[in-house]
């Protein structure tokens, strides 16, 4: 257990090399805010079309599986109805 630490450790250590620092550049960040602010809109746009389409096919299908339960429903007490009406 104690290697496999080591070695993740070893390797951790040797992936962080090279490293640049791009948040001391004003127009790198710049650019960068105005990429994730296009994009973000984007993606909510997205994610909203894709919430309203499940929360559509969320309700069709609560709405049939009540429907189903209350035909059984009926069904159970026209059954009912009919075998007191026999007596």
């Amino acid at each position: 257990m104690r290697w496999i630490i080591i070695i993740l450790l070893g390797a951790s250590l040797m992936s962080c090399t090279d490293q640049k620092n791009y948040s001391k550049d004003y127009k790198t960040r710049k650019i960068v805010d105005s990429l994730f602010k296009k994009e973000s809109i984007e993606l909510n746009k997205t994610l909203a079309d894709q919430c309203s389409i499940r929360t559509v096919k969320l309700l069709d299908n609560l709405v049939d599986s009540i429907l189903v339960v209350r035909r059984l429903e009926v069904e159970d007490i026209l059954r009912r109805e009919t075998l007191e009406n026999a007596e």
